[in-house]
Formats: structure tokens, sequence, C-alpha cells
């Protein structure tokens, strides 16, 4: 993950989708994903759809691991970030964990 560091605010929004992507062969040799999320956690505000098909990817993948740190991950994010990484990341959920994730209206 340090060599992908620099990458995080890289200037190439292909190199931004690189982190998430390089790091998927992360997911099978670790436990604890609390440092991976919080390793991604500044591309989640990114602005280019490439990074948010490149997060979504990667936290599909972290879900169907270990479900519950990569659910805490999605709540804390889902009214900020942007629908894309949801609708990737949710792709294999049933209809009913999906509605966990949809963003919360505002109120007038």
């Amino acid at each position: 993950m340090e060599n992908l560091s620099g990458w995080r605010m890289a200037t190439n929004k292909y190199q931004r989708r690189a982190v998430p992507v390089a790091m998927l062969i992360l997911l099978k040799s670790t436990n604890d994903y609390a440092p991976l999320f919080d390793f991604i956690d500044p591309l989640m505000m990114d602005g280019e759809r490439v990074v948010h098909q490149g997060l979504g990817w990667f936290l599909r993948e972290a879900w169907k691991i270990k479900k519950k740190p990569t659910e805490t991950f999605l709540l804390k994010w889902k009214n900020d970030a942007a629908r894309v990484i949801f609708q990737y990341a949710t792709e294999k959920m049933t209809p009913e964990q999906k509605k966990r994730f949809k963003k919360e209206k505002k109120k007038a």
C-alpha cells in the first residue's frame, strides 16, 4: 500500500482508480480490513466516475469476504459518496440488503 500512497492524489484519474483495484489482492491476505478502508477513505469523495467504479469493485469484493466491516464502511459514506460506488458495491446484495445503503432524503 505504501507504493500506492501517492497515487491517491494523482492528477491522472486512472492512477487513482488503480489504487483500490490493485488492493483487491490484499483482501485475501488479511483479516483486518480497517487499514484498507482507511487507505481508500480519501478517494471516497473523488469526482471521477472511473475512480467510483474501482472503489465499488473493491468494496463489492470486500463485502463478499467480510460483510460486517464493509457494511460499516459503506454506511459511513452512504449520504456523501457517489452513488456509482454503491451501485457496484451492493451488486451482489439482495434488494433488502441494498436498501440500507440508499441515500437518506433531505427533509425540507
